[in-house]
């Protein structure tokens, strides 16, 4: 059975959240996991909760990285922070994936450390599932390069694909790269070089995508640098704030508008998870030897529970196996060629 391994101390709401995330995932996916932080912190919260130990473990971590602090912190001064210990658990096999809502820095640092980069694979990249109205579109990168070359994003698309053919169950995924026009010419001289080089791939590339288009399945992978694809999610998620705050107060302004209000509460909050960017649960690190999830530092239970199923998926489906003999065999044909 999948062995998940989850940072209990990373996140605004930790441990308290985590935990409740890990119980869930226990009884509701029927999943193995074991909660990596400050053992007497975490069985003082579990001690408020009836749960099954057969499905839940402690692994003792003393430290912790504040928010705060600088992702190197990790590997200069905290050893036994709890994010890098839950990922050594999966670089020994201990464990087959390691979440973490924590520092999200921190959590790239460690994950490159821990389990290194696949070869074939020049820089990892992350992966955030963007919400439809019937699937997912998946961006990459959403933050772990802000800097990139055009070899760069054609290497995320590769990985973008493997994942929507491996995980999603896309035959033949669509690839798009992200621009401010769907013109062949539009877009700065990275976004122009990534075109030409993705025309030449035996890829289903699509052309370029623009912003209006992130949410209308236009393309199933949507290809970018990390510095737009995380203004990209960031401002999603302050629409979607926005939004909220509007509707709001838009159902306050009368006696009418609040009755309205409570008649359609269910079907307002079933809206608000489907389009609430947290509610997809974590982004991943593609381009590593294991599975590794970022998650929101305000998810709730429910999003890290929704994080813990999707790490399950990558590592029953053999994602990261796909991905390291897809990187092969392209290195092979390179050579052969």
């Amino acid at each position: 059975m999948t062995l998940i391994a989850l940072d209990a101390m990373g996140g605004d709401f930790a441990p308290r959240v985590p935990v409740e995330a890990a119980l869930q995932a226990a009884r509701m996916e029927g999943l193995e996991l074991v909660l990596v932080g400050d053992q007497a912190l975490l069985e003082r919260e579990l001690a408020k909760r009836r749960y099954s130990a057969s499905r839940l473990q402690i692994r003792h971590a003393s430290q912790a990285i504040g928010m705060e602090e600088a992702a190197s912190t990790l590997l200069r001064g905290k050893p036994d922070a709890s994010v890098r210990v839950a990922l050594e658990m999966v670089a020994r096999g201990e464990a087959q994936a390691a979440l973490s809502a924590g520092h999200s820095g921190a959590m790239m640092v460690a994950a490159k450390h821990a389990l290194r980069t696949l070869d074939g694979i020049q820089r990892p990249a992350i992966l955030t599932p963007l919400p439809l109205r019937k699937g997912v579109t998946v961006l990459l990168d959403s933050g772990a390069n802000a800097d990139c070359r055009p070899a760069h994003l054609v290497q995320f698309a590769w990985m973008g694909d493997v994942y929507a053919r491996t995980v999603l169950g896309i035959h033949d995924p669509r690839i798009g790269l992200l621009s401010n026009g769907s013109e062949p010419g539009k877009g700065n001289d990275l976004v122009r070089e990534s075109y030409a080089l993705l025309s030449r791939t035996p890829l289903h590339f699509v052309g370029n995508v623009e912003p209006k288009d992130l949410f209308k399945s236009k393309a199933d992978v949507i290809v970018t640098d990390g510095f737009v694809g995380n203004l990209v999610l960031k401002t999603a998620e302050a629409a979607n704030d926005h939004v909220r705050a509007l509707m709001r107060e838009a159902l306050g302004i009368s006696w009418l508008a609040r009755l309205g209000a409570k008649l359609t509460r269910r079907v307002y909050r079933r809206l608000e998870r489907r389009k609430d960017p947290r509610e997809i649960g974590g982004s991943l690190l593609l381009g590593v030897h294991g599975v590794a999830m970022v998650c929101h530092g305000a998810s709730n239970a429910r999003a890290l529970r929704n994080a813990i199923r999707r790490a399950r998926d990558c590592v029953e489906t053999g994602l990261v196996e796909r991905l390291a003999e897809e990187f092969r065999q392209r290195a092979a044909a390179a050579i052969g060629g």
